[in-house]
């Protein structure tokens, strides 16, 4: 029976211990940090019969190390394998800067999620690696804008085809773009395009372009555009309503994605916001969204 010494610079890392002896190695001359068994040990590598072992055997210094990177909300800094790393953390929420009341308000999301903070939000969007995920407005999610609280840099809107509620930049709508006189379906001239787009009512419904310049009463050649057709809304206003799309506008645009059912003001449930513009070119007249995924009973 021989013994062989093994010279290492750093220590050996074990799986399991005898009173001072170390044995079931997983790791040689490794640093204790990088460690993954259970006891660690200074001393000289040993041979016995092929099993390794060493003297002066004691636990892993378990006192985690100070990580210093600023990993932002929602995650944390962790030492994996000898080395700083930021992961996704919700515990991280409840640390005193994650708790100041510039994050510690609640908030709707994107994805119409109330979370209970701005950190809450960031964790679950790192931990289910949602990288569009984005704050909608403070506060819980609202079905309307009458209890949503915008800055004063934006307005509340309803997006068209889902109803939801929206905090809109005004700088995003440029007037000089489009400086002509408009009319709304609600029968009222505005100045602009914008002027018409940025005036929502208490809900955050806005009336859809009806035609160019001041409102007229009646539809008449070249009122709309050639690729458009002049129809009467249920007030018996002009409206110009685009028919002609193509089969892919249907199955792949934005305005088709979300299946939110929209009640027309002639009281038919749709299935989506396309299925009621297809339902405007069937009826030959347009039809103005009064709710969503319900309509309401007389």
């Amino acid at each position: 029976m021989f013994s062989f010494l093994f010279f290492s610079i750093a220590g050996n890392c074990f799986n399991h211990r005898i009173n001072d002896m170390c044995y079931d190695l997983t790791e040689d001359n490794v640093d204790e940090d990088r460690c993954s068994g259970l006891y660690y040990s200074d001393d000289i590598l040993q041979d016995l019969d092929g099993y390794k072992y060493a003297e002066k055997c004691r636990d892993i210094n378990t006192t985690p190390k100070r990580c210093d990177i600023d990993c932002g909300l929602g995650q944390e800094c962790q030492w994996i394998n000898g080395e700083e790393m930021c992961v996704c953390s919700e515990e991280s929420c409840t640390s005193s800067n994650s708790l100041s009341s510039q994050y510690n308000q609640p908030l709707c999301a994107s994805n119409n999620i109330t979370y209970t903070s701005e950190c809450a939000m960031a964790a679950w969007k790192c931990l289910k690696q949602q990288s569009g995920l984005y704050k909608k407005y403070d506060g819980e999610c609202q079905r309307d804008c009458r209890n949503v609280k915008c800055s004063s840099d934006t307005v509340c809107l309803l997006v068209k085809n889902t109803g939801e509620p929206f905090c809109y930049p005004k700088k995003h709508c440029n007037p000089t773009l489009d400086p002509g006189l408009v009319c709304g379906t609600n029968g009222v001239t505005y100045k602009n395009v914008c002027a018409m787009r940025l005036s929502p009512d208490a809900q955050g419904r806005t009336p859809e372009l009806a035609h160019k310049g001041s409102c007229e009463t009646k539809c008449r050649p070249n009122l709309c555009q050639p690729y458009e057709r002049c129809v009467y809304s249920r007030q018996s206003r002009p409206v110009c309503i685009r028919c002609q799309f193509s089969r892919r506008f249907f199955t792949h645009s934005g305005e088709c994605s979300m299946n939110i059912a929209a009640c027309g003001d002639d009281g038919y449930l749709y299935k989506n916001y396309c299925a009621l513009l297809r339902g405007q070119c069937d009826n030959n007249r347009y039809i103005n969204i009064i709710d969503y995924e319900t309509c309401p009973k007389n």
